[in-house]
């Protein structure tokens, strides 16, 4: 038995709202059936531009911190605009 952690598949995104600052960066949320929340770290950032020869991708992630001390992940996709909150 292996003491790695196991990988699990991401469940389905849900669109959210969010407002940003001036560079781009989430400073409010609001989930779905949520009020708005403050913005009050970004813990990491990635991107992720693939599957240009079938459907293309270009995605910006962020795992934030909120003001009730939650961790959410939050892809921007830049291709739409929307931004999702993706569960986990």
């Amino acid at each position: 038995m292996s003491d790695a952690p196991r990988l699990r598949p991401l469940g389905q995104p849900r669109a959210v709202t969010v407002r940003t600052d001036e560079n781009g960066e989430p400073k409010h949320v609001r989930l779905p059936g949520k009020p708005a929340r403050t913005v009050e770290a970004v813990l990491e950032r990635w991107r992720i531009d693939d599957e240009w020869w079938r459907q293309p991708i270009s995605r910006e992630y962020r795992v934030v911190v909120l003001d009730d001390g939650r961790n959410v992940t939050l892809y921007h996709d830049l291709l739409e605009g929307n931004w999702y909150a993706q569960r986990g």
